[in-house]
């Protein structure tokens, strides 16, 4: 171990004035929750690396760390030699929250992930990135993660969430899906892009509800906007879903065409196109509701028994009646709120009003929205508000709401660490 690295730890427990292994459990053996920790990635243009750990320490057995740590390999392997990217006093950071300086970018998909439309060999299970983070007691580990993408998470827990419904699942999604960064440069920008990555990568990193808003352009086809405002064309997102369905088939998929922006009333003939280019794209892995819309819907082996993951939910009922393979519009609740407190108010009463009288599923939109005003005189950016917000929802769902949601979506994903969250609710439930 590198010689400044064992330094630090054994000043900091002489520090601490207590015997480090007195009275510390095995950290392979602990399960408790102080003292957890995850990675998240800053909602901002900087894409900074976040680390959090929960510093609610209120029982006397709980082991509160004393300082947390970055690192670019795993801690607990002690054939390592390099000290941290970034080591800080836990005790100076109450809120469990502190973001880094080191930027996560835009790498490479670990496990061959990285999207090639000829793509055919990839890596099953959970894939770290070379990002880790842990928390001390000392010299001794209370806890460490590494920030991964998990693309068949719902297969790796497959015996947990075997009997379970597709209403009753915490479902990971994002808000506005198909309006992400990189697509298009836009006027604008900073109140018409919802996500930083592509609808491909959101599968990857275990995104299962993608929320897509269509508008039709005479000659031009199909594309995805954000209101009146056209983001990008609709069929190589399409086509993305195709792909990972294909590499990734026990995954079940919630596609969502939630609203039709442009022309403001699309006639008949308009949904019909649509529905004919999802069709040709994505038909043959569509799961047909059949009677699979009544109470909670089908369990997951049900889904799985019949080789079809992918559930189309459509916005129009009356188009959605004429196929069969198309489920009927799903409710979002969407609280059109601009500030924290407000929407957690809105989050709690919507979990106590939801229906699913149409469709088993639901969805709650956990993300901010600005108000006119803030568009007009630029006071703040969907950006910003998804950084306000995002770590409070982690907290949230996963400490007040971990049993009672079924759809939760958000914007910049990764500035929140729901995706472990709902793999870990499934377990539980």
């Amino acid at each position: 171990m590198n010689l400044s690295w064992t330094l630090f730890i054994f000043v900091n427990a002489v520090l601490i004035g207590k015997d480090c292994a007195k009275g510390l459990p095995n950290p392979t053996l602990s399960t408790r929750k102080c003292g957890k920790v995850h990675l998240t990635v800053s909602s901002l243009k900087d894409t900074y690396l976040e680390m959090n750990w929960i510093s609610k320490c209120d029982k006397a057995r709980d082991i509160k760390p004393d300082y947390i740590g970055l690192f670019d390999y795993n801690p607990r392997d002690r054939n390592e030699e390099a000290p941290p990217k970034v080591l800080i006093n836990a005790n100076y950071y109450p809120e469990g929250f502190y973001r880094t300086k080191l930027r996560f970018g835009h790498p490479w998909l670990p496990g061959n992930w990285e999207y090639q439309p000829n793509m055919s060999l990839v890596d099953t299970g959970r894939k770290c990135f070379p990002y880790w983070i842990a928390a001390f007691r000392g010299s001794d580990i209370i806890d460490t993660n590494c920030l991964s993408i998990n693309p068949t998470w719902m297969n790796d827990i497959r015996d947990q969430i075997k009997d379970q419904r597709i209403g009753n699942l915490f479902i990971p999604g994002t808000h506005n899906s198909g309006a992400y960064s990189g697509n298009y440069k836009l006027f604008f920008e900073n109140y018409l892009i919802n996500q930083d990555r592509s609808v491909w990568t959101q599968l990857v990193f275990g995104i299962r509800y993608i929320d897509l808003r269509v508008g039709y352009y005479l000659d031009e086809g199909f594309f995805i906007n954000h209101d009146l405002v056209r983001i990008g064309k609709l069929i190589p997102i399409l086509q993305e879903i195709r792909k990972f369905m294909e590499l990734a088939p026990r995954e079940v998929v919630v596609l969502d065409f939630h609203r039709f922006p442009y022309p403001s009333k699309p006639d008949a003939d308009i949904h019909r196109r649509l529905v004919s280019v999802i069709q040709r794209e994505l038909g043959h892995l569509a799961l047909p509701p059949g009677g699979l819309q009544a109470g909670k819907g089908p369990t997951m082996n049900e889904i799985w028994h019949q080789n079809k993951t992918l559930i189309i939910c459509y916005g129009q009922r009356e188009i959605a009646r004429e196929y069969s393979w198309l489920w009927n519009p799903l409710q979002q609740h969407w609280g059109d709120k601009s500030n924290v407190g407000d929407l957690k108010a809105f989050v709690s009463s919507s979990i106590k009003s939801h229906n699913t009288i149409f469709n088993p599923m639901w969805a709650i939109m956990a993300e901010l929205t600005p108000k006119p005003l803030d568009i007009i005189f630029r006071t703040n950016s969907l950006r910003k508000m998804a950084d306000d917000v995002n770590r409070y929802l982690t907290t949230w769902f996963r400490e007040d709401w971990l049993k009672d949601v079924n759809i939760v979506a958000t914007d910049f994903f990764l500035g929140n660490d729901l995706i472990n969250v709902a793999i870990e609710a499934n377990k539980l439930r």
